[in-house]
């Protein structure tokens, strides 16, 4: 048996905090954050903000028609300017979101 003098049980708290420091400050990775339905779903989103664009647009030109006013090119190609909208749209979210 070893009789541990008070000397001897001081010299084992440095030592015992030597071992237990790296596991108690070590950098854990996060745990993984679950992508939102926009990340989850980029071409849906995408195609929801193309019909959303095209909607408005389409509202827009009979408001400019009503009016007398010019149309822009969106006004009068909403189809094609939806298009555009959902395409930058799902190609923003999956470029910005991490995999």
């Amino acid at each position: 048996m070893i009789n541990r003098t008070r000397k001897g049980a001081l010299a084992l708290i440095p030592v015992t905090l030597a071992l237990l420091a790296p596991a108690t400050f070590a950098q854990t990775a996060a745990p993984a954050h679950r992508p939102n339905f926009i990340q989850r779903h980029p071409t849906m989103t995408g195609i929801g903000a193309g019909l959303a664009t095209r909607s408005a647009l389409k509202a827009s030109a009979r408001n400019a028609k009503l009016h007398h006013r010019k149309l822009n090119f969106a006004e009068r190609h909403p189809t094609l300017a939806g298009i555009g909208a959902g395409a930058v749209t799902r190609h923003e979210i999956k470029k910005h979101t991490a995999h």
